[in-house]
């Protein structure tokens, strides 16, 4: 069975929207969980009254995206995590019966990363496309990749939780980047598919600038503490640490970029304390994937 497994926060009618997409799933056993993150509107009201099968869950406080998808993961009763975000439409009757094909074809495979696209349902959402590759050549081909985001994607469910699930410090932003850098750590391969997609309506965010203002570079801080050997995590937090210092300068946000260091430093105490450095064979395989592997 599928565990579907829906983070939601102040997007009431979108959530409908989506919970209908995926209730029209068909040939496919699956169950819906829908995790609320002390939505301030009336998203769980509406959600219980329009889908009362579905299994929702409430945040007893706001924890951010990775909290809410953890708690999700935890109540799932499936093999298979299926993951969306609220802002998405999956249109494709069939997109549960691929995923499970798809695990059965690839018996290798940890997770898959569908293909994003835009609202007209024929552009390649760009913004999201973090793959190691370039997306001109590859957006139609089927791949090995160190990167899913957490607008749709698939995992073992057993694999998620041997990896230890989304690192819940971060609060939000990174936390996919993070977990795929576990899983892969673990000898698991994430493969995206194009076959898969989802529609991508990129709803607004009321934290959107204090993600790229702030969580952004906090989370690159302790990605590199939880993640990185010492000399490989200078090379990477060092020309990110200056560009996020110029790009403060130009934007006039210097009281976010200090007020970020200063987070990073305060949770970085907490990082030490289960830090647990990629292997040097995972950095060889993130390597080799920007040389592209079809499958």
């Amino acid at each position: 069975m599928i565990s579907v497994v829906i983070p939601s926060y102040n997007r009431r009618d979108s959530m409908l929207e989506l919970l209908a997409n995926v209730s029209a799933q068909e040939e496919v056993e699956f169950e819906i969980i829908v995790v609320d993150d002390q939505s301030p509107d009336d998203s769980v009201e509406a959600i219980r009254n329009a889908f009362p099968k579905v299994r929702l869950f409430v945040n007893e406080k706001n924890g951010g995206p990775a909290v809410t998808r953890n708690k999700g993961i935890k109540e799932a009763k499936g093999d298979i995590i299926v993951g969306f975000d609220s802002d998405v439409t999956v249109p494709d009757r069939f997109c549960l019966k691929k995923v499970a094909a798809t695990f059965a074809e690839l018996p290798q495979a940890s997770g898959l990363a569908f293909r994003l696209l835009q609202p007209d349902e024929t552009s390649e959402d760009y913004a999201r496309w973090w793959h190691p590759v370039p997306i001109e050549k590859w957006a139609n081909q089927r791949f090995k990749t160190d990167y899913f985001s957490g607008t749709g994607y698939a995992f073992r469910t057993a694999t998620l939780r041997e990896a230890g699930m989304y690192p819940e410090i971060l609060y939000m932003h990174y936390e996919e980047v993070e977990l795929a850098f576990r899983i892969l750590d673990l000898g698991g391969d994430i493969i995206y598919c194009p076959n898969i997609t989802v529609i991508h309506h990129e709803g607004q965010v009321s934290r959107r600038s204090e993600i790229k203002e702030f969580y952004k570079h906090r989370n690159q801080w302790l990605i590199t503490i939880a993640c990185y050997p010492f000399f490989r995590g200078i090379g990477y937090i060092l020309p990110r640490t200056v560009f996020q210092f110029l790009t403060a300068i130009r934007n006039r946000h210097l009281g976010s970029y200090f007020r970020a260091l200063s987070s990073a430093r305060k949770l970085g105490s907490i990082r030490f304390t289960d830090r647990k450095p990629l292997r040097n064979e995972t950095f060889h395989r993130i390597k080799s994937f920007s040389k592209g592997c079809s499958l």
